[in-house]
This record gives structure tokens, sequence and C-alpha cells, in this order.
């Protein structure tokens, strides 16, 4: 979110001849520990909500006329939908057609023309096949965001981590942050140091400090970003840190290369990963808490990796009999009460923006959000087509933005 804002951004200053100085500065640029390279890489529009809608519908327009450099595969998303989940489904089909959004559904019967390999359809209500949506590769939306961001000026400064927001009547004025590669630590790495601070909230070493002023500041800091709030006087009760956690296995029997993202009934999401398969489950039970520990893993009949996702994958397909488990990770989402994020000024402050908690959305919406903060902060106001993004804002005018699985 802080690449494609800084972009947008810079990239919308650009077209009104002005010239501003725009910094990024977080402590895991790298993104070892953020969310960006930790997500299951899936793209599509069909969200309940006008804002979320918009949002991910104005990105994926960006996204096709880059879509070499970024590798985005418009393959698809096939939902196979549980009764409710196909009550809500059918109740929404209206407004993507309203936003040509080329969906459409399909009795549990059609399945077997569009999924062969699906030979189970126990408990399956129908399916709905989403074109304007797949995959695409979040390192390299990455990138494009800070190489584009970098010939328009921006400049992206690593390894550090904010100790102070200076605010004077209502504004914030200066940033002032630890420099971590300046570490008094002579046995601990960097790495070592930033997992530390991530997990733990604790500074423990002596650093350099670096200032900067401040004209306006964004809040782009996902999962942590109530820590940042803190930081110029927000008490952010509503954004919790969320593990999630991925796989990757192996399965001959399945070939999943001209498909998109697939979710099952059990909630269950997985697609083709350089001819293996990437499977995800979101596990609602898990505590919050900003914990890295990757726990799925293993064959035995007690793994997570074989209740939580084998079994209902081979109860659906019998190909999935078989598996090799390859690896697997966690990482941190920011999830709301409603599971939509925060974007907008912040309450009670004239120069903080914020687009965080956008509960495993941020790389789907990161384009449109960018340009809607950028709109807000250089306008006032966000131009039409992305008008619906006011509704994210913390009064959130027009009520819950609730979400489902968010993937």
């Amino acid at each position: 979110m802080g690449s494609a804002s800084a972009y947008a951004f810079s990239k919308e200053l650009e077209k009104k001849g002005k010239n501003l100085s725009i910094g990024v500065i977080d402590l895991d640029l790298e993104g070892e520990h953020s969310s960006t390279l930790k997500n299951a890489g899936g793209v599509r529009a069909t969200w309940r909500n006008r804002a979320n809608i918009e949002l991910c519908k104005y990105s994926i327009d960006f996204f096709e006329t880059i879509s070499e450099e970024i590798q985005f595969r418009e393959l698809g998303y096939y939902w196979m939908h549980d009764e409710p989940s196909w009550e809500e489904i059918n109740r929404n089909y209206p407004v993507y057609k309203k936003y040509d959004l080329p969906v459409e559904v399909y009795s549990a019967d059609d399945i077997p023309r569009f999924l062969p390999f699906v030979d189970n359809l126990a408990g399956v209500s129908g399916l709905s096949v989403s074109k304007k949506a797949g995959l695409i590769d979040h390192y390299s939306l990455r990138e494009y965001y800070r190489r584009e961001a970098r010939k328009k000026g921006v400049k992206f400064f690593d390894r550090l981590y904010v100790k102070e927001i200076v605010i004077q009547n209502g504004l914030a004025s200066q940033v002032t942050a630890y420099d971590l590669k300046t570490s008094d630590a002579d046995n601990e790495s960097v790495d070592g140091i930033v997992q530390s601070i991530l997990t733990e909230g604790e500074i423990k070493h002596r650093f350099k400090e670096v200032s900067f002023g401040c004209g306006v500041l964004i809040n782009t800091a996902g999962a942590w970003g109530p820590k940042v709030s803190e930081m110029y006087g927000f008490k952010d009760t509503m954004v919790k840190p969320r593990r999630r956690q991925m796989v990757v296995m192996k399965c001959p029997e399945v070939d999943l290369s001209s498909y998109g993202m697939i979710i099952d009934t059990s909630d269950i999401y997985f697609h083709n990963e350089s001819g293996n398969i990437l499977a995800g489950y979101s596990n609602m039970d898990e505590p919050y808490g900003y914990n890295f520990e990757f726990s799925f893993g293993g064959m035995d009949e007690e793994s997570l990796f074989v209740n939580y996702i084998w079994l209902p994958l081979w109860k659906r397909i019998s190909k999935f009999e078989k598996v090799k488990f390859i690896r697997g990770w966690a990482g941190i989402y920011a999830e709301t009460p409603d599971r939509s994020g925060y974007l907008g000024k912040v309450p009670g402050l004239e120069n903080i923006y914020e687009s965080i908690a956008h509960t495993g959305r941020g790389l789907m919406i990161s384009y449109g959000a960018g340009v809607a903060l950028a709109d807000l902060i250089l306008e006032g106001k966000i131009r039409e087509e992305l008008r619906g993004a006011e509704g994210l804002s913390r009064k959130r005018p027009e009520g819950d933005l609730f979400e489902g699985l968010h993937l």
C-alpha cells in the first residue's frame, strides 16, 4: 500500500505539473515479514460493497495495461458455493452487472463442465465464474510501483523504524525514526532485529536517528498501523493482526495450469503455482497476534495441513489422494470488525491520512486506493469512479462494510 500510494501520488502530481518531495520509510521494504509477498496473489472485484468493488475494478483496469510486466493472468475465479454463499452471490449478481463485471453463475450440475477434476459435489449449491479476475505476481507489482515511483523522484528508505511523530496544532510536522542499520548489537543481524521489533514491539538496542519534515503523513503500515497511529495520538482499537498460513504441495494428477483461483465450499482456496499447487485456509479461530510461526506443516494425521487442507480437497477431488507437502509460510493480515479497511483522513488531524487493514485485499485494491488517497489530498474529494471509497472512512457513512472470505 505504501509503494502503490507513493506511485499514484507522484503520478497525479506529474499530471498537474506539481513537484513535491515524497518519501516512503519502512523497517522491512524488502518484504521478508510484510503481507505483500506472503499472500496468494489473487485479484478479483466481486465483493459485497461498492467501496471494495470500485477500488478493485479500478486497479484491475490498470493491471490490464501492464499485465506482462506484473504477470497478471486473467484466468478467472471459480467459486463453489454452499447454500448461504449461493444465496449471497445471487443477491450480489445485479451489482456485478451494474459494474460490467463479467460474472456468470451456474448450477452445481454444470461444475464438471468447468472443473472436470471435481468429482464430488456434496454440499455444493452452485458455481460462480468471474472472468475479470485471476492471479498476479505480487513481487513484480510491488517492484513496478517502486521503479516507476523512483523515476518520478520518490525516495525509499529501508530499515527505518518510526520513533516519534511530532504533532503541532493538529498537524504532523516531523517524523523521527531509528536507522536499524546503525545498531550497536554485535551479534544480532538486522533481519533478527526487524523480526524482534515486529513481533515483540520492543527496542532493545541503540541506533542513530534520522528525521524528516512532514507536510502530509500517510499511514500504510498494515497490521502495524495501530502502532503508528499511537505516535500521532490516535488510539486504534479496530485494527487487529491475525496470522494466515499457506502451503505449496505437489499433486501430479491435478493440472490447474489453465485456471486462476479456485475456492471450495470449505473455504479452501488453491491455484497453480509453477507446476505445483498453492493452497490456503483462513482459520477464523486463529487468535490475534503478531505470530510468524508456520504450524500447518507435516503429513501426520494430526497436522493442520492434513485436517484443514488435504482432507477437504481429497473429499472434493479424488485425484488429491496422493500429494507431497513441499513448503509453507505464515504472514500477518490486518483485520477490522467488518473486514473492510480504512482509507481517508484520520479523525481530528488535518494532514494525516491512512490506508490500512484491507484484510487481504491490499494487493488487489492497491492502485485504486493510491489514486483515491491522492484525490483526497490534492483535491479534497475522490473522483466519481472511486467515490465509493468514501465509505471506507472511519465514520463509515454507509454503515458496516462487512466482507466474507478475503482472498
